[in-house]
């Protein structure tokens, strides 16, 4: 990456984080040896991985030390391809801090992952194919996460990790979120993941929920980790 490296005051991080010279920083949700959990388990070394939604790049990081071959991390090019519920005040400079605390943990941990910008529903166009593509508490952000899971396919060419929030229900059915944060949409039924991934050319391997410390809500939150993999 170039550019002048950011101060930690310009930063705001998504993932809390132990970094050199600075030591922990905070974040909204702290991973901090769950990383394997949060995966599934997926094996990265020698493979290639793309981290869709990668906020503060925690989960490229955490793949560059399982050995992955290489790591992509994506993330929104602009404040305006955001997708807030109407009439929920948010401030553009909170998306600038993200991509700066990327950009200083980057630099910090000496990171050889490249970093990649743009608009989700171009994914397919932008980012390289990979081996595993994780794609971590991205959906509920999305106005339209089938969309958003068909560019993610054209990404994948082996493994899916997909972990967010979800339930069990014997319908495919959505829960609403809007309302509880600006960039929140939609929760989906285990029901959904299992009929639409299936037209996508996936086979799901495993999918189960986990509890991780949410830091911005004060307690432990259900996460819900899918392993699918090409048919």
């Amino acid at each position: 990456m170039t550019g002048q490296i950011p101060s930690i005051a310009d930063c705001r991080f998504y993932h809390a984080m132990d970094l050199p010279q600075v030591g922990f920083v905070q974040g909204a949700w702290d991973l901090r040896g769950r990383f394997d959990d949060y995966i599934g388990g997926v094996r990265l070394k020698d493979r290639s991985v793309l981290d869709v939604g990668a906020a503060s790049g925690f989960l490229s990081f955490e793949a560059e030390q399982r050995g992955a071959q290489s790591v992509t991390s994506f993330n929104a090019a602009s404040f305006s391809q955001l997708q807030r519920n109407p009439g929920m005040a948010v401030s553009e400079l909170d998306f600038k801090a993200h991509l700066n605390s990327y950009r200083l943990a980057h630099h910090l941990l000496k990171s050889k992952a490249v970093p990649i910008f743009g608009d989700i529903y171009r994914l397919g166009e932008i980012a390289p194919r990979s081996d595993v593509v994780i794609v971590g508490q991205v959906l509920v952000h999305l106005r339209d996460p089938f969309g958003a899971l068909e560019q993610i396919a054209k990404c994948t060419a082996d493994t899916l990790v997909i972990a967010e929030g979800m339930f069990d229900h014997p319908d495919p059915i959505a829960a609403y979120l809007g309302g509880t944060t600006p960039f929140s949409w939609f929760h989906f039924s285990t029901t959904i993941y299992r009929e639409f991934l299936p037209k996508l050319g996936f086979e799901i391997t495993g999918i189960k929920p986990d509890k991780y410390r949410c830091v911005s809500l004060g307690k432990d939150e259900a996460v819900w980790t899918l392993v699918a993999r090409r048919r």
